[in-house]
């Protein structure tokens, strides 16, 4: 190995380095605390007798926030170059696509969750 490849790897695990530091487990824990915050909001909302259009809304906006946070910091999207990125769509495309067709075309999925949870 040459001396121009030992520095490059050198340079580049000093940077792989610094980019976790920047990022510690507090981090994690504060952002697993809004995950389960909004989990409890999504459970509410089912369990709140609204409105088939309403529950669905909520739960749709609420999913994809936390799509958001997973795949940016426990996913590590968040400090990825920008092709990692870009190439990341993709399979949040076909997961909307997933989602909105499971929550339309199982409208009554949500009524028996009361039984489930012993309500």
């Amino acid at each position: 190995m040459s001396d121009g490849e030992k520095e490059l790897i050198e340079e580049t695990n000093e940077s792989i380095e610094e980019g976790h530091e920047e990022h510690g487990v507090s981090l994690f824990i504060k952002i697993f605390t809004w995950l389960v915050f909004y989990t409890l909001i999504e459970v509410g909302a089912i369990l709140q007798e609204f409105s088939f259009w309403t529950t669905m809304f909520i739960l749709f906006s609420i999913a994809f926030v936390k799509v958001w946070y997973i795949a940016s910091y426990f996913m590590h999207l968040r400090w990825d170059p920008p092709l990692s990125k870009h190439t990341s769509v993709v399979p949040i495309f076909f997961l909307a696509v997933m989602f909105l067709g499971i929550g339309f075309t199982s409208p009554g999925a949500v009524d028996g969750i009361r039984a489930i949870c012993g309500f």
